[in-house]
């Protein structure tokens, strides 16, 4: 497999134009971005029944858009274009 990432760096892979995880790191990633939007959504929730309508939603909108920033970092930093879902577990089973 003749990538531009090692092996143990890539976290994610090509499948059906998206992006799947393919280690355990990116399933870890992507359970942390699954949280962290539950998280905002029950913050903005609360900032919206007990603070101010507008406060709620610019608290959720903010956590989130810096949650899914982090998530896309993560992703363009471990994911190697050349090689698909596939081609990487089959070059896996190949090894």
């Amino acid at each position: 497999m003749a990538t531009g990432l090692p092996r143990e760096d890539i976290w994610f892979a090509l499948r059906w134009r998206r992006l799947w995880a393919v280690r355990r790191e990116g399933n870890i990633a992507m359970a942390k971005y699954a949280g962290a939007t539950v998280l905002s959504a029950f913050a903005g929730i609360l900032l919206m029944a007990f603070v101010n309508l507008y406060v709620g939603v610019a608290c959720f909108a903010i956590c989130f858009g810096l949650s899914f920033w982090w998530l896309k970092a993560l992703q363009r930093q471990h994911t190697d274009y050349t090689i698909t879902y596939d081609d990487y577990f089959r070059e896996k089973n190949n090894a």
